[in-house]
């Protein structure tokens, strides 16, 4: 009986091992390293007729994202101050974006950050919200601009 539960036990554990290695690694910092086609510098420009139509005109201007494959982030719009944050890779093409010193600052970040879906055609990268707490600074960097890799 105890041979069946620990060969279950070990089966079990060694499931979780290859999921977690599927997704990347866990440094001993918390980050995840990341091996998404997703990671790199991207840069992108909003005019002010292209702000507008998003809802926010003062966004109008040069973008920056960078998405580290330590699991590090740092997004910078001309409207705000840069910030960064952590960065964990989810299934479903999906991105979790966390711990982000803009968000913490103004108080508006969730426990589970933000989720946002991301598709890659070539070199622009554009990234959906699936859901986001109060921090509607980081939604609108990262949904409003059409993200093209430096």
């Amino acid at each position: 009986m105890q041979r069946i539960m620990l060969t279950a036990v070990a089966t079990a554990l060694a499931g979780t091992l290859l999921a977690s290695a599927a997704q990347g690694q866990t440094d001993p910092g918390g980050a995840q390293a990341l091996r998404g086609p997703y990671l790199g510098s991207y840069t992108a420009t909003l005019t002010v007729a292209q702000a507008a139509d998003k809802g926010d005109r003062r966004l109008a201007g040069k973008f920056r994202l960078v998405l580290r494959r330590n699991g590090t982030y740092t997004a910078a719009n001309s409207f705000d101050p840069p910030s960064s944050g952590k960065l964990a890779a989810l299934s479903g093409h999906r991105l979790r974006f966390y711990a982000d010193t803009g968000c913490t600052y103004g108080h508006f970040e969730r426990p589970q950050g933000g989720i946002y879906r991301w598709s890659l055609n070539g070199t622009r990268l554009r990234l959906t919200l699936v859901s986001e707490g109060a921090c509607t600074g980081r939604r609108d960097t990262l949904t409003f601009p059409v993200w093209k890799r430096k």
